[in-house]
């Protein structure tokens, strides 16, 4: 009788699920805290490679002279972004690896692709590896878990120029933008690239008595349609006002109508706006290449101006009809001919238009320019376009 509660099995059930249950409970409650934790961290690493692609997208220029500035601000930005485990450290890898920490390339098509090529980087990915250590899952070997993040941002050409520039209703051609011999745009080859826009295809590349025709821009509409040439005259009456307004309604990937011509009353109204707007000295400073090297001095003067690259054959020929709006960029206008009285700035200080300022023909009319490729715009474009322009609103693509 007295070892009948030996032999006696009721709650045998209840009193080993609460053994088993117990610890099992502490075991999983101590998986959570861990992964609840790893989770934490991981997106805090996130954030700070956002940021730091953002900040080294930031400074992305046109030629590798920039690299470092973008690489520094990149690590800059990573280690100011602390997680809970300590500081971010990202190495510079100025040699680009693929698999360093901050790798420059170009963003197309949905994929990064690592370059050096300073005439071709418009994006930057910051990458960061760690291991984050654990805490219960210690009790069963598990001392650390491996977290693995990266971002990507882009610095790409506007898909409008927005409001910050007087826009002409000027198509030119982007050739200059060419690789050599592959065809692709995504670069920034053009810029500081003179542009030579002639009434008459008599002359061609400062030669006269050429037949061939090689003008390298023509009037756009700024909504789309088949503007005619009212239209066309207070677009350019609006770009010389005080305040211009936000006339440009079409964007990168659309249609644009253009026409080559010269009508003499626009021209008109162009050359005395030119001639009302050009200052001494261009506030934007020299006018560069994508290499550093200045191609038009600030103290020569000009008017600083805005207008869209339009898909065409390259060398052009006639720019008419409808042609796909690929980018803006900034334009500065140097020098106007005008058939009657010959260059109106006078003395001439572009050396594109010297062969052209003596030149007496009635028929001729010609406006002369550089592009400017400065900051322009809104949102970026993640289409691979000409680099004439940066975006000022960065896009986060990955």
């Amino acid at each position: 009788m007295k070892l009948r509660w030996l032999r006696d099995q009721q709650g045998s059930i209840l009193l080993f699920t609460t053994i088993l249950v117990v610890p099992l409970m502490i075991i999983l409650a101590g998986l959570a805290m861990d992964m609840a934790y790893f989770g934490t961290v991981d997106d805090e690493l996130q954030r700070a490679m956002d940021a730091a692609a953002l900040a080294g997208a930031g400074k992305l220029g046109f030629d590798s002279s920039v690299f470092p500035t973008v690489r520094n601000f990149a690590q800059s930005y990573a280690s100011a972004n602390r997680y809970k485990v300590g500081t971010i450290s990202l190495g510079l890898n100025t040699a680009n690896d693929p698999a360093g920490n901050i790798v420059l390339g170009i963003w197309s098509g949905g994929t990064f692709t690592p370059s050096l090529d300073g005439s071709k980087v418009n994006a930057v990915r910051c990458q960061y590896s760690t291991t984050v250590p654990t805490s219960f899952l210690k009790l069963i070997g598990i001392t650390s878990l491996a977290s693995a993040v990266q971002a990507v941002a882009i610095a790409n050409p506007p898909v409008t120029p927005g409001c910050g520039t007087p826009i002409l209703p000027i198509a030119v051609v982007p050739c200059a933008f060419y690789d050599a011999g592959t065809g692709a745009f995504n670069n920034s080859n053009g810029c500081g690239t003179g542009l030579t826009w002639i009434s008459s295809n008599k002359i061609c590349n400062g030669s006269p008595g050429s037949s061939q025709s090689c003008n390298s821009a023509a009037w756009a509409s700024l909504d789309g349609s088949n503007w005619t040439n009212s239209q066309i005259q207070s677009a350019i009456t609006n770009a010389g006002s005080a305040n211009p307004t936000c006339n440009v309604t079409v964007g990168t990937g659309q249609n644009t109508y253009t026409d080559n011509g010269m009508v003499q009353p626009t021209f008109n109204l162009l050359r005395d706006t030119f001639t009302s707007h050009r200052t001494s000295t261009l506030a934007g400073g020299d006018v560069t290449r994508a290499d550093g090297t200045v191609a038009y001095q600030a103290s020569w003067g000009g008017w600083e101006t805005g207008v869209m690259l339009v898909s065409t054959p390259c060398p052009p020929g006639p720019i008419t009809g409808q042609k796909q709006i690929l980018t803006f960029s900034k334009f500065v206008v140097t020098q106007v001919f005008d058939q009657n009285s010959g260059c109106v700035v006078t003395p001439n200080m572009d050396p594109q238009a010297a062969s052209y300022c003596g030149t007496s023909d009635p028929s001729l009319r010609a406006v002369f320019g550089y592009f400017r490729c400065d900051q322009l715009g809104q949102v970026a474009t993640l289409d691979p376009v000409p680099r004439a322009a940066l975006a000022q609103k960065l896009r986060l693509v990955r």
